[in-house]
């Protein structure tokens, strides 16, 4: 089925499956649309709906939307449109939109896509905070930690998960996704007040995959702590750009990453679909 696809897609979506992230029966193609299906790591559920080519066809396209996640056996997918800033999907991607909203998909959330570039001054570390490599303490720890993050998020996805399968589900999930990430083993961190865990940075090959605070940590900028180290271990690493992204409606976490002097280079909107 890969062959249906033209390249890049092809070539990537070949990498995927090598990485156990698809596989050619999660893939699909009808007259002129495409689409793929992905898993977030390897042994995950497909869950995102990636390389979605719709063709000129928005009806059709919902159509094979429809029978591949019945095909499929799924019960909810996520589906993104990344676009440069400015651009809407309802207009600059009318038939991936239209496709989508038709097959019952909701753009639920709005993310900014970040970039911090070689040749920008790295974010200060204000040194209040020691660090532990996550994958050196027990998964139990890392993910009580990962539970305490969660309660407050002002992140969607996060909202939405805790309250669809519980925080301890959420929790492991996320740990099972940072820690099949590529990267270095001591790049994912927990950064500590003493002996007071505050919070974590899991930098991967390409991305600040994730960052948070615990709520009695909140405030004091901290955030700013483990990003400018985040940042730091990856451009060290020799990366000329370092990718990021959080909602648009997170005000904190935002500003944050303009302050470590990342710059908003688009805009992601993120369609959701659920079995009801």
């Amino acid at each position: 089925m890969f062959e249906r696809f033209p390249e890049p897609g092809r070539s990537q979506l070949a990498a995927a499956r090598d990485e156990g992230r698809t596989r050619p029966e999660w893939c699909f193609a009808e007259g002129q649309a495409r689409l793929a299906y992905w898993a977030p790591f390897p042994g995950a559920p497909p869950a995102v709906v990636w390389q979605f080519d719709p063709g000129p066809d928005p009806v059709a396209a919902a159509g094979l939307l429809r029978r591949s996640r019945a095909a499929m056996g799924l019960d909810k997918i996520i589906c993104d449109i990344p676009l440069q800033p400015g651009l809407t999907p309802d207009v600059d991607r009318a038939v991936e939109h239209e496709a989508l909203t038709l097959a019952g998909f909701e753009m639920a959330v709005e993310r900014l896509a970040l970039e911090w570039t070689a040749g920008t001054d790295l974010p200060p570390d204000p040194g209040r905070l020691t660090y532990r490599p996550a994958r050196r303490l027990p998964a139990a720890e890392v993910i009580d930690l990962l539970v305490r993050i969660s309660r407050g998020s002002l992140d969607h996805d996060t909202r939405v998960e805790v309250a669809r399968s519980g925080e301890a589900a959420e929790a492991r999930w996320m740990y099972d996704d940072l820690t099949a990430r590529k990267g270095k083993p001591g790049w994912f961190v927990i950064g500590y007040l003493g002996d007071s865990p505050v919070g974590l940075v899991a930098p991967d090959d390409y991305s600040i995959a994730y960052i948070g605070v615990v709520p009695e940590h909140r405030g004091r900028r901290y955030v700013d702590d483990l990003l400018a180290r985040g940042t730091r271990t990856l451009a060290e690493a020799g990366l000329p750009r370092v990718a990021a992204a959080t909602d648009a409606g997170n005000v904190p976490s935002a500003n944050a990453f303009l302050r470590a002097g990342y710059s908003v280079v688009g805009r992601v909107f993120r369609y959701y679909w659920r079995k009801t």
